[in-house]
């Protein structure tokens, strides 16, 4: 199987390390479904040149299976628990996330060994049609949404991600609360955006006309939809009333490290959890290394000067962008 990069062998001191937790056994806490139904890019409105530059033609899942019941008991108690340790945090949250833990695999070690099990990610990789694996970036590897403490806000607003796949999992009784229903828009996140009279990745809190909006069910707890994300216009609305509504989001990024990468690095430099410059870094330099070592394989000797200037503009270009956004904090 592919691999991502390893977990740091560090943490950042603000998330406080779980302890006495039971071992992840994806035997015993995984029980993996398949949807009934996948949206595709193109049916969505894609045209191919879009499409093209996109992993694959996979859009957003119906919700399927993932936990067992056992496993559900033992990520809802886990997740429970990290509820005092939340993130505080501009960047997305202050308009977007009402209450959230990103980087949750460095406060748990059951939740970091769930989202890397390779049981999950080859189950993910055949739904999507591309070959995934857990995301490189801890921070969006491992996340986990709470309702928020004030319920005029939505649990998220309407958004697209800063990484291409994701799953959304229910750990709630979805009969348990009225509204937090999870939504995206049927058409591309362009006109969505275009609509709601915004740009970019970052969120707004306004309803879309209702004929182009298809809400999500979930069966149960336990289960849980895909999407590609960073294509997808989406969010979760406002509860109607106080009550417990917590998904856990594990992101993935494409393997091998020298494919096409969505990982909107740029856009989450702007975020304040803590080390997350760090965590960018290491996921940009990683896919920067492997675009060269593809290089030196592929260059002729009787390659233009042009063709070699291309070839390294492609190779060192997400890296140097992140780069220079890192720059304009530090000069």
């Amino acid at each position: 199987m592919l691999r991502t990069l390893p977990f740091p062998d560090q943490r950042p001191p603000e998330y406080i390390k779980l302890e006495g937790e039971p071992v992840f056994d994806a035997n015993i806490h995984l029980k993996l479904e398949v949807p009934r139904s996948v949206t595709s890019l193109k049916a969505l409105g894609y045209d191919d040149n879009i499409i093209t530059e996109c992993p694959s033609d996979f859009g957003v899942s119906s919700a399927f299976r993932i936990f067992s019941d056992e496993g559900l008991t033992v990520m809802r108690d886990v997740c429970l628990k990290m509820y005092d340790n939340r993130n505080i945090s501009v960047g997305t949250g202050v308009n977007r996330l009402g209450s959230y833990v990103r980087g949750a695999g460095y406060r748990s070690k059951f939740i970091k060994d769930f989202c890397d099990s390779p049981e999950l990610a080859e189950h993910l990789s055949a739904i999507a049609d591309v070959q995934l694996a857990r995301h490189s970036v801890p921070a969006v590897a491992c996340g986990v949404n709470y309702a928020p403490e004030d319920i005029t806000r939505a649990v998220d607003s309407w958004h697209t991600d800063s990484v291409a796949f994701d799953i959304v999992i229910m750990l709630s009784d979805p009969d348990g609360f009225e509204g937090g229903e999870f939504q995206y828009f049927e058409g591309t996140k362009m006109e969505g955006q275009e609509l709601l009279g915004i740009s970019g990745e970052e969120g707004i809190d306004i309803d879309l006309p209702e004929e182009r909006v298809v809400t999500v069910p979930f069966p149960a707890a336990g289960y849980g939809f895909m999407q590609q994300g960073n294509m997808i216009f989406h969010r979760a609305r406002r509860l109607k009333k106080k009550a417990e509504r917590m998904t856990m989001i594990p992101s993935f990024v494409v393997v091998p490290a020298h494919a096409p990468d969505a990982t909107n690095s740029v856009n989450m430099a702007g975020w304040d959890d803590p080390c997350l410059s760090a965590e960018l870094a290491r996921h940009e330099a990683w896919r920067a290394a492997a675009r060269l070592e593809a290089l030196v394989d592929n260059i002729s000797l009787h390659d233009t000067r042009k063709r070699l200037v291309d070839d390294l503009d492609v190779a060192l270009a997400p890296l140097l962008e992140f780069r220079n956004r890192l720059s304009k904090d530090v000069n």
